[in-house]
């Protein structure tokens, strides 16, 4: 019996699957942290069968993650910390308490989703497991206050000039709230507001979200699952699974949504956009797919882990994770 791991990191950015012997489930957590990503040759574990080869840049980044080195060695960073289904791995514990036994098509074999959390990382977004899904969850007033403040500066990120000697009653909070986080500054020639250095890191930042959610995931805006359960993608007569795929990667689908409406420039020529901010009917008409849209249950848990499994197939299969 083989066991699989899939490892997360770097805010999910970071994805790989590590496929090991049976008998590391009796060896405490942290010798498969040190066999296998402190490994020096990781082209050995590919030509191994241990990773694929495509996945090796995103091992090597995941042991740099995790390892600093001195005149001894491989060492795990301050503050690395290693978690399995949303619970903090203990490192002197066998490897199999964190592993499932999974009986697919005639094979079994234990599997364990781990994440890789670092200092000053974003949060990682976990591959799918049998764990209820931990979503971050927000009142409709805490999201229109996080939208309304991402719209507010992609407006001025494009470009769009703010009379600064003019006070607009829908842009007051908006603008006081970028002042105190020191987002925005006055362009003084334009009498108008202008992204600050941070501003404009954190709308960068922003796009890079919205282009890595859609890298990995636009994958499951089409699947076409049959009575045998072969799966295709990009059919053009499939379901749009990605809400529920969103919520067992741990990824909040309505700030997916979101986002991804942001790096398309869906709202770029919105007319009278300042009156949207705090609009509940607007957000309303924005997030109805994502409220109409099939939930984890609805499509079975496992049914839903096992496309997802083959979706990253593909993918690696298209290079998208080289």
């Amino acid at each position: 019996m083989s066991i699989m791991i899939q490892l997360a990191a770097q805010g999910g950015k970071r994805h790989v699957t590590v496929t090991i012997d049976d008998s590391f489930a009796d060896k405490p957590a942290a010798d498969f942290v040190f066999d296998l990503l402190g490994v020096e040759d990781l082209d050995a574990l590919a030509a191994e069968g241990v990773v694929a080869e495509a996945e090796l840049p995103d091992l090597r980044a995941i042991q740099s993650t995790v390892f600093d080195r001195d005149d001894e060695g491989f060492f795990i960073r301050d503050g690395v910390a290693f978690t399995s289904n949303g619970r903090e791995v203990d490192p002197d514990q066998p490897l199999a308490a964190v592993l499932t036994k999974v009986d697919r098509d005639g094979l079994t074999y234990r599997r364990c989703d781990m994440t890789i959390h670092a200092p000053g990382s974003a949060p990682a977004a976990a591959p799918p497991s049998s764990a209820p899904p931990a979503v971050p969850s927000q009142s409709r007033e805490e999201q229109m206050q996080l939208f309304g403040k991402m719209l507010f500066l992609h407006q001025i990120a494009r470009g769009f000039a703010i009379d600064v000697t003019r006070d607009d009653p829908d842009l007051i909070d908006f603008v006081a709230l970028a002042e105190k986080e020191q987002l925005i500054e006055i362009d003084t020639a334009r009498a108008a507001y202008a992204l600050s250095a941070a501003g404009r890191r954190l709308h960068d930042q922003w796009l890079e979200e919205a282009q890595e959610l859609i890298h990995r995931y636009d994958i499951f805006g089409d699947v076409d699952m049959d009575s045998s359960g072969a799966v295709r993608f990009d059919s053009h007569v499939g379901q749009d699974w990605r809400v529920p795929v969103y919520e067992l990667a741990n990824v909040d689908p309505f700030k997916a949504r979101f986002l991804i409406g942001l790096n398309d420039g869906e709202w770029d020529h919105l007319d009278g956009w300042q009156g949207k901010l705090n609009d509940e009917k607007w957000y309303a008409e924005i997030f109805a797919p994502i409220e109409a849209a099939p939930s984890v249950e609805d499509l079975g848990r496992d049914r839903l882990v096992f496309v997802m499994e083959e979706a990253r197939t593909v993918l690696r299969e298209d290079g998208a994770f080289q």
